[in-house]
């Protein structure tokens, strides 16, 4: 008869124990358990983003205004929108967009959210964000 508890298999189950342990610590104490809300005021309209830092609640809070109310990007999203790529994507909505073309994510993330975060910056628009 066999048996199944040789030296090799206990160092490998001793092996695959410690990392499962490691990776469970790793996730328990190496996360962050803050969670930041930023309320943005631009134009009379209140926007919301959250996020793990005050900078990027922010951030997620300009993502929401360029996306639905940016005029720029509402002119990118309807010319892509008739073009072949938005009605091969099946015309989506604003929202679903952004993640069918990069050159929109792009604008709203970066080219846009930027803007706007200044304008947070300069007085423009109003900004207040909590953390927990």
């Amino acid at each position: 008869m066999r048996s199944y508890s040789s030296p090799q298999n206990n160092g490998a189950l001793f092996l695959a124990l410690l990392i499962l342990i490691a990776v469970v610590v790793a996730c328990r104490f190496g996360s962050s358990d803050r969670s930041c809300k930023a309320t943005l005021t631009y134009q009379g309209k209140t926007y919301t983003g959250g996020d793990a830092t005050k900078e990027k609640a922010t951030s997620n809070a300009c993502n929401k205004y360029c996306r639905d109310d940016d005029p720029e990007f509402d002119a990118i999203y309807r010319i892509w929108l008739d073009s072949p790529a938005g009605r091969a994507a099946g015309r989506p909505s604003k929202e679903e967009s952004i993640f069918k073309d990069k050159r929109l994510l792009d604008y709203t993330t970066i080219t846009c959210a930027n803007k706007c975060v200044g304008w947070t910056k300069d007085g423009r628009a109003k900004v207040e964000t909590k953390c927990d």
